[in-house]
């Protein structure tokens, strides 16, 4: 079949999904073209056709770019559209009614939830927009041909009010990090925090954590891994660091190829996920570098969030602390840091965990069987 995704709010090259479904796609045997923002016209990697859409000035005028995109995904003449932002359901659903093909709702987040994270939107909005995005978001879904959801509470919500649900988790394709432990690298002195900066992921703890660890591990570092989200947010994080004297222990690196972020996990001492509690983060939501960290067999500190414990309860591969407690983080680090053997036998714990039970050959079956299912009309 031929396969349009698109995507307005994702990178092109987005871990989940290039670099699993639309990979794992292609090696299906499917044509794949990919629509997204991007500096380059068009592209082909991993047997994978990327179609680049001039990037918006603002988040403001993204949302009359979703024209354009309407635009190029009719011109695809496609079997089945896939897209995977909410904002796109009105899209999804003009495509259905206007060509007849399957599309596919790949909702990444509890958007009601999520609503509330999104430092744009003023206080007094985020209910408002919370009930509106859980009441819209099931009745547009539920016209579509299937609902790709990443965590039980969601397909749960979703399939209740009549969606075509299916689940597939948004866990690590093992063969990057399997290649990272075999290169043997050196480990460095440093923690690792992978992916988005925001202040409820934890990017302002992680200072405090930082300068407590800094007046007994002098030549500890940490290493951000991932983008800010908010020029605001990287300057207030920033000023803290200058305001700690902590500008030489903390390294920032906007962005990496997925293919070295392995290398740069392999490396570090322990992975760390500070997650502060809020509406979507006391859900049942996995992050992917919970499963990067464990698949690249290094110990992880995170908070005490119910979806942290519930992996951790199974994994037995770190350590849990109270999520606004910078001390309890530090004491945590420091004893592992102090006992390398307890370090060496969680990250292999979690190493054995990720290769048993969480990665993505796991995953990637049952979006094939969905895209099975349609291809029987094709």
């Amino acid at each position: 079949m031929k396969i349009c995704v698109f995507t307005t709010v994702h990178k092109p090259f987005d871990v989940r999904i290039f670099h699993k479904q639309a990979r794992s796609l292609s090696q299906a045997g499917h044509r794949v073209v990919l629509l997204a923002h991007a500096e380059f016209d068009n592209r082909v990697s991993w047997g994978v056709r990327v179609k680049g859409v001039k990037r918006p000035v603002n988040r403001f005028f993204r949302i009359f770019n979703v024209f354009r995109f309407t635009c190029l995904c009719l011109k695809e003449r496609a079997d089945v559209y896939h897209f995977h932002d909410f904002e796109l359901l009105p899209v999804g659903l003009f495509l259905k009614l206007a060509t007849g093909s399957r599309v596919i709702y790949d909702c990444h987040e509890n958007f009601p939830e999520a609503v509330y994270e999104r430092v744009w939107y003023p206080d007094w909005l985020k209910p408002i927009l919370s009930r509106l995005i859980a009441s819209i978001e099931p009745v547009l879904a539920k016209r579509l041909d299937a609902v790709v959801c990443v965590v039980p509470d969601q397909e749960k919500r979703l399939a209740h009010k009549g969606c075509r649900t299916v689940m597939v988790r948004n866990l690590p394709r093992l063969e990057n990090f399997d290649n990272a432990l075999q290169k043997q690298l050196p480990k460095q002195n440093r923690l690792l925090y992978l992916g988005g900066l925001t202040m409820v992921r934890g990017a302002g703890i992680l200072v405090e954590i930082m300068a407590i660890l800094n007046r007994q591990f002098p030549e500890l570092r940490l290493l951000l891994l991932g983008p800010f989200n908010e020029a605001h947010v990287e300057a207030t994080v920033k000023a803290l660091i200058r305001e700690k004297g902590l500008e030489g222990c903390i390294e920032h690196i906007n962005h990496v190829p997925h293919e070295q972020v392995p290398d740069y996990i392999v490396q570090s001492l322990i992975g760390l996920i500070p997650w502060q509690p809020n509406e979507q983060m006391l859900r049942m939501i996995f992050p992917n570098k919970i499963f990067e960290y464990m698949a690249c067999g290094i110990p992880v500190i995170a908070s005490d969030l119910p979806s942290l414990k519930y992996v951790f309860n199974k994994a037995n591969s770190g350590i849990i602390v109270k999520a606004d407690d910078p001390a309890a983080y530090a004491a945590a680090i420091a004893g592992l840091l102090q006992n390398p053997a307890q370090r060496k036998e969680m990250g292999e714990n979690g190493w054995r965990f990720v290769q048993e039970n969480y990665n993505w050959d796991m995953e990637a079956h049952k979006l094939l069987q969905l895209y099975h299912s349609f291809s029987q009309d094709v």
